[in-house]
């Protein structure tokens, strides 16, 4: 009997630190919605807004993931450059204009929306179902082709 206890913990002792490194379900969800964003084209990277102007304060103070799509010169040449963030009382333009619908119809869980010269940056907690994540990838589509935000006068 004792033997079988010796090699019980021994086994305990070797697949322990193995089981501790192992990722949780959590983590292998969050990866894969990762590899989806990648696999529609989107970079997805671990940084925070930027140049947020004092009187749009964020409506909570979760860590934000940027994800976010290239664009071409021909592509943003009529979009309007501008950065929306979600407020407490509601979605606000940096330079106050019109908040694209789009936008406004972004899961909870999209913090800042940006349409700069070179790409589209959407920040948000990558929390939510499949269908937040679809939400966000289907808005940066959108945006990018200029049907969904304000179109720049010529």
């Amino acid at each position: 009997m004792l033997i079988y206890f010796v090699i019980f913990l021994s086994l305990a002792v070797i697949l322990g630190p193995l089981m501790a490194v192992m990722p949780t379900h959590k983590q292998r969800a969050l990866v894969q919605r990762r590899d989806r964003a990648r696999e529609a084209g989107v970079t997805v990277t671990l940084r925070e807004p930027e140049n947020i102007p004092p009187r749009l304060q964020r409506a909570s103070d979760n860590v934000l993931v940027c994800y976010s799509v290239r664009l071409l010169p021909r592509e943003s040449r009529n979009l309007v450059r501008d950065l929306y963030v979600r407020t407490r009382q509601g979605w606000q333009s940096k330079n106050d204009l019109t908040v694209p619908l789009v936008v406004t119809e972004l899961p909870e869980t999209v913090e800042v929306v940006q349409v700069g010269w070179d790409d589209i940056r959407l920040y948000w907690s990558e929390r939510g179902d499949g269908d937040a994540l679809e939400a966000v990838l289907a808005a940066l589509a959108v945006l990018k082709s200029g049907e969904g935000s304000l179109q720049a006068q010529n």
